[in-house]
């Protein structure tokens, strides 16, 4: 029954090196055929010319932005102008199972309720990432985080963080508030009647943004955790994670402008906006004393 979908697979690449060549090649892979995108946001690396040397270049369109775009904008120039029954939207540093779109869209099909998905994401160490299945921010989440009161109430759910991880149940299909747009699957008509990705966020938060207007316009979110893909996470933000936790930032910003500015009272806002800055400066602080470091220092 997949056979007769259309599926597009769109890969946004910024200077993910070999990542990009083992990322296209396991879509390639895949047991359902798929249309594979690159949309290459202007990379300073090879990755472009190693990826048309590595791989059979007729099996993908291949689009050379001539500046940075960003993640959502790079991704509604297919989006906005691709016909397809299912887009899979995947990161350059993301290896695909063999038979992960194929579960993944089997569940989709099966639920005409479910808008996006996604499934467990990895590390490359085996590691499930928190950020693979989550609650949205709340202003009282953000606290929670900020505050770091998870780790001393662990069991207790008010105090959890918003990225949960893995569920305890392994098969049974969850139905989440949000789920990580280093891999996400959508349908079509999904896209058509939520809207595209919102480029106001140059990177990050898109993702729970278009989690919250697919619950909003009566779409379901699912997990799907039959299905995985390893995830190298921050191949593409390491050559700048100063701009990284700048857009980090500043999209948690807009995202609780967006949704949350009419429901809370101002001065609970300002907090939240406030207890965003702190951790920015932080963070900020952190990556600039790791920079100092000798070993950090030396690498190319």
């Amino acid at each position: 029954m997949l056979d007769s979908k259309n599926i597009t697979a769109l890969v946004v690449n910024y200077n993910a090196g070999f990542w990009l060549v083992k990322s296209v090649t396991s879509l390639i892979e895949s047991n359902v055929p798929l249309c594979i995108y690159v949309v290459d946001n202007h990379s300073t690396d090879d990755s472009i010319e190693t990826l048309r040397n590595g791989v059979d270049s007729s099996s993908i369109k291949i689009i050379e932005n001539t500046e940075n775009r960003g993640f959502a904008a790079a991704n509604n120039q297919v989006l906005n102008t691709v016909a397809s029954d299912y887009f899979v939207l995947v990161n350059p540093d993301c290896m695909v199972e063999k038979d992960t779109v194929a579960k993944i869209i089997d569940v989709m099909e099966r639920d005409t309720q479910i808008g996006l998905a996604s499934c467990v994401i990895r590390n490359s160490n085996g590691e499930v990432q928190k950020t693979c299945r989550r609650d949205f921010p709340t202003p009282w989440s953000g606290l929670v985080r900020v505050l770091g009161l998870s780790r001393f109430f662990p069991r207790f759910r008010a105090f959890a963080d918003f990225d949960l991880g893995r569920p305890s149940e392994k098969d049974s299909v969850e139905f989440v508030e949000a789920i990580s747009g280093a891999f996400m699957v959508v349908k079509g008509e999904t896209v058509k009647k939520v809207g595209l990705l919102d480029e106001r966020y140059f990177m990050h938060c898109e993702d729970l943004d278009w989690c919250m207007r697919c619950w909003r316009s009566g779409y379901k979110v699912a997990f799907i955790p039959g299905a995985e893909v390893t995830h190298a996470k921050g191949i593409s933000g390491n050559s700048n994670r100063m701009k990284v936790n700048w857009h980090l930032h500043k999209g948690m910003i807009h995202f609780y402008k967006k949704f949350y500015k009419e429901k809370y009272p101002l001065p609970i806002m300002w907090l939240v906006y406030s207890g965003i800055g702190v951790r920015f400066l932080a963070k900020g602080a952190l990556l600039f004393f790791i920079s100092l470091l000798p070993s950090y220092a030396s690498k190319p």
